[in-house]
Formats: C-alpha cells, sequence, structure tokens
C-alpha cells in the first residue's frame, strides 16, 4: 500500500482546489495520499488522477462519525504523516449563490460555515491525532486565510468566513503549544486568492490584484514542508503577485 516515500498523507477538501492540487502534489512525490471529499462526481474525478493505488473517501469533515470512520481507516494503514486540511465553505448554498451582508446571514448559513471551517477541522484534526502521538511524530497543516493582503481583517461580505478563519488561527496556535512536546508539528497556513470556485463571485480577491493557480499554492506549501519540523515560519502568509491579474 505504501508508495516511494512511505508517508501517508491526508488531505480534506481534496476534490477541488487547492486540496486537489495538493492531493496530486503529494501523489507525485511519492506519498500515499487518503483525499477526502463529498461529491461523488469529483471524488471519483480525484480517484482517477491519483490511481488506484491512493485512497479516496466520501466523507464529510462536519460530521463526527465520518471523522471517527477516518480514524479507523488509518488505523487500518497503520500510520498518518501528514494532515492537510483544507475543506472550507466560504458561503453557504453552493458555489454559486451571491454572498450575503451580514444583516442578511441566515443562522443556518452561519452554522454551515462553523460545521465545516472550524469544527471541521478540530474533528480532521482528532482523527489524526492518535496515530501521530503513538508514532510521536506528525505535521499537521490547517489552512487558513489571509483574508486580506494586509493580514486577516473582517471583508465586508464574507462575515462568516473571515470569523471563522480567524477562530482557526487561533485554534491552531493552541494545539501546535500542545503538541510540540509530542513531536507534533501543527501549522496554520494563511493563503491569497486563488484560481477556485470558493472566491468565484465574491469580493475576497480584488484586494490582492489578482490571484495564484492551485498548482503554485501546493508547490509553496510543500517546499515550507520540506524545511522541517526543526524550522518554525509562524502563521506564514502566501500571496499572490498583485503583476498576476485574474
Amino acid at each position: 500500500m505504501m508508495q516511494k516515500s512511505g508517508r501517508v498523507a491526508v488531505v480534506t477538501g481534496a476534490t477541488s482546489g487547492i486540496g486537489k492540487a495538493l492531493a496530486l502534489a503529494l501523489a507525485k512525490r511519492g506519498d500515499l495520499v487518503v483525499g477526502l471529499g463529498r461529491n461523488p462526481d469529483r471524488l471519483a474525478q480525484l480517484q482517477s488522477a491519483l490511481g488506484a493505488d491512493h485512497h479516496v473517501l466520501s466523507l464529510d469533515v462536519a460530521s463526527e462519525i465520518d471523522m471517527i470512520r477516518l480514524a479507523d481507516h488509518l488505523a487500518q494503514i497503520g500510520r498518518v504523516d501528514l494532515l492537510i486540511a483544507c475543506a472550507v465553505l466560504g458561503r453557504a448554498g453552493g458555489e454559486n449563490t451571491l454572498p450575503l451582508r451580514a444583516r442578511d446571514l441566515p443562522l443556518a448559513d452561519w452554522q454551515a460555515m462553523l460545521d465545516v471551517n472550524l469544527h471541521g477541522v478540530f474533528l480532521a484534526n482528532h482523527a489524526v491525532l492518535p496515530l501521530m502521538r503513538a508514532a510521536q511524530d506528525g505535521n499537521i497543516v490547517n489552512i487558513g486565510s489571509a483574508i486580506t493582503p494586509q493580514g486577516q481583517k473582517g471583508q465586508a461580505l464574507a462575515v462568516g468566513y473571515s470569523a471563522t478563519k480567524f477562530a482557526l488561527t487561533a485554534y491552531g496556535h493552541a494545539l501546535a503549544d500542545e503538541m510540540a512536546a509530542e513531536g507534533i508539528s501543527v501549522r496554520t497556513i494563511l493563503p491569497g486568492t486563488a484560481d477556485t470556485p470558493l472566491i468565484a463571485g465574491t469580493a475576497l480577491g480584488a484586494s490582492f490584484g489578482g490571484s495564484m493557480t492551485p498548482e503554485s499554492f501546493a508547490t509553496a506549501l510543500l517546499g515550507l514542508l520540506d524545511l522541517g519540523q526543526d524550522v518554525l515560519v509562524p502563521d506564514p502568509h502566501i500571496l499572490p503577485s498583485p503583476r498576476r491579474r485574474g
């Protein structure tokens, strides 16, 4: 079951955007990829792109039962070296719905973003921790958001997204402090806008002056991971070059 590197890498939100680019890049470098998603067609496309040796699972990060299933699946493999938590909901109701002002945002939409963007990261982290703690080694990467070129500031028409990404950063800091003594690295990565369905039709990308490809982001992130666990780069921002116009 192991690929050339002998590493096992879990990617949530692996069926599109940044998550898919990372899953493919990890497979290319020789890792055994466990990719998670919910859309059946996209899951099939990911399996075809990765190849039969990799594991593509229909699991919802916001479901405690599904994340227990992930933990059980990893226990059968016997190890997990890396988790990249990419699953995100920028707006409830689907990718093609218009973003809403805070005053018009239904509680159900707010709750949906909390469930995926915050609770989903918490549950995915919990799923990999037992094996990582047993090995006294592991990397957890939670994908946050720069939100603006000047850092994490609330963005109009993205109140739920902004709030969950702020909270995710604080969560990552706390978990990193707890896990360091056990040999587990926890990083929060803050990307700017990438060419993904998440930002289509929103104001999230306007202030960056452009966007980067998911593949460029994947290359940058894996380069950071290659620095090793003895190198600390706190809350790194990976931003698009403003010279590249979307």
